[in-house]
C-alpha cells in the first residue's frame, strides 16, 4: 500500500505589475505563497493581470491616533479601544495601510492600562503593537497633549504597560531631559524609545541617542526650536537618531525643508507618519484628542489657543507627496521599510523574497486600486 504526503499550498500569482523595490523598478511578477512573496521575475505569465499597475509594500503607519471617528486616545475600557482599533484598521486598509500602531497620548494611568490591554488581547495581522506618545514627555512642548496627566518617568508603570500588552508595546516617545537613565530602562525591556515632545538641549539629546534611543517623534514639532547658537534636539537628531519621523502633509514641514533633508541626509533615516486624529476622513468641525478639544478649519487640526493638534493626512496622501519630491522608490522606503525597521519588524515593508506579502497597488495617479494582506486581496 503506497501512502502520498501532500500539503495544500496557497499559491497568488499577480503578473504585470510595475514592482517598485528598493534596488530597482521591475516590470514583471510576484508569486506568492502561503502569504509570503516566493518568487519576483520578469517576463509574461498567467494569473491575476495588473495591467501594468504599480506595486508597492503595505504602507506601515507607526504614529497614528485615529481615523474616520474612530481613535485611540480617549477611552476608559478596553473593550472600546479594541472596538476603536478594530474600526481604525478597515478604514486604513482603504488607504494602502498593511500594518499600524495605535497610538495613545498622554492620559490618567488606568485609561493607559487599559489601552495596553486591549492591544494584548488583539492578535490581527495589521495591529502589532502599540504606540505610547506620552505620559513622560515636557509640558512645556506638550502640544494638544493634556498637562494634567504629564508625568515623571516611572518604569514600573511600563512594566504593568508592557505585561498587560503581552509584550506589544513597541514604542514610547520620551522627554530624556526628564530621566536620560529612563532611555536605557526602555531598551533594556525591548521597548523602542523615541525623543519628542522634548525641551532636551544637544548634549541631553545625543546621550539619549547613544543610550539607545533610535527614533525622533514628527521632527521639528513638539520640540525645542533650532538656534544657531543652541541647536538642541534637532541637530542632535539629525546627527545620531537612527530614524526620524516626518508628517508629510506640508502644513507641519514645508516641503522644501524635506526635499532638502533627504538630499543631505539621506532617505534612509526617515519614517513617514500621518500623526492622524479622529477627524481624518470626516471633514472640517469640532473633535477631541484625549481629554483635548480640538478644531479642524480646511483640514488643519488646531487647539483652542491655536497649536496644531496632530493631522487629518491620510498614508496613501502622505505617500503622493513624497513621491512628488523623491519619487516612487524612495517614498516606499519612507512609508513602508524604514518605519518597519524602526520598531523591529523585519517580516514585511519591502517587495522581496521571504518577505510578508502586504503589497497595494497603485495607479497611474498613485490612488489605492488593491491592498493585500498575509497574500490576501483585502481591498
Amino acid at each position: 500500500m503506497f501512502f502520498t504526503f501532500f500539503s495544500i499550498l496557497n499559491v497568488v500569482k499577480l503578473v504585470n505589475g510595475r514592482i517598485i523595490t528598493p534596488y530597482r523598478e521591475i516590470q514583471g511578477n510576484i508569486e506568492i505563497e502561503n502569504g509570503r512573496i516566493k518568487r519576483i521575475y520578469e517576463g509574461n505569465d498567467y494569473g491575476e493581470n495588473l495591467d501594468g499597475l504599480a506595486v508597492v509594500p503595505g504602507f506601515i503607519d507607526i504614529h497614528i491616533h485615529g481615523i474616520r471617528g474612530y481613535d485611540y486616545t480617549s477611552w476608559d475600557n478596553k473593550d472600546d479601544f479594541i472596538k476603536n482599533a478594530f474600526g481604525m484598521k478597515k478604514s486604513l486598509l482603504e488607504h494602502g495601510v498593511t500594518t499600524f500602531l495605535p497610538t495613545t497620548v498622554t492620559m490618567p494611568k488606568e485609561n493607559l492600562i487599559e489601552a495596553c490591554k486591549a492591544i494584548g488581547e488583539i492578535t490581527d495581522l495589521s495591529i502589532e503593537g502599540i504606540h505610547l506618545e506620552g505620559p513622560f514627555i515636557s509640558e512645556k512642548h506638550a502640544g494638544a497633549q493634556d498637562v494634567r496627566y504629564i508625568r515623571v518617568p516611572d518604569i514600573n508603570e511600563v512594566k504593568e504597560c508592557f505585561q498587560y500588552s503581552k509584550g506589544k508595546l513597541r514604542t514610547i516617545t520620551i522627554a530624556p531631559e526628564k530621566d536620560l537613565d529612563f532611555v536605557s530602562k526602555l531598551w533594556n525591556l525591548g521597548i523602542y524609545p523615541s525623543i519628542g515632545h522634548t525641551d532636551a538641549d544637544y548634549e541631553t539629546g545625543v546621550r539619549a541617542f547613544l543610550l539607545g534611543a533610535n527614533r525622533t517623534t514628527h521632527l521639528f514639532n513638539g520640540m525645542k526650536e533650532f538656534h544657531h547658537r543652541d541647536p538642541g534636539i534637532i541637530l542632535a537628531s539629525l546627527n545620531y537618531s537612527r530614524y526620524i519621523e516626518i508628517i508629510s502633509d506640508f502644513i507641519h514641514i514645508n516641503k522644501e525643508v524635506i526635499r532638502f533633508l533627504i538630499s543631505q541626509f539621506g532617505v534612509n533615516r526617515f519614517v513617514a507618519i500621518t500623526d492622524a486624529i479622529s477627524a481624518t476622513d470626516l471633514g472640517d468641525g469640532e473633535y477631541s484628542l484625549g481629554k483635548t478639544r480640538i478644531t479642524v478649519k480646511n483640514g488643519i487640526a488646531m487647539t483652542s489657543n491655536g497649536k496644531l493638534a496632530g493631522s487629518t493626512l491620510t498614508m496613501d496622501r502622505a505617500f503622493r507627496n513624497l513621491a512628488n519630491i523623491v519619487g516612487l522608490q524612495n517614498a516606499s522606503l519612507m512609508c513602508s521599510y524604514n518605519p518597519a525597521k524602526s520598531i523591529g519588524l523585519e517580516d514585511r515593508g519591502v517587495i522581496e523574497v521571504g518577505k510578508r506579502a502586504d503589497l497595494v497597488v497603485l495607479d497611474e495617479k498613485m490612488n489605492v486600486k488593491k491592498v493585500y494582506v498575509n497574500g490576501e486581496e483585502v481591498i
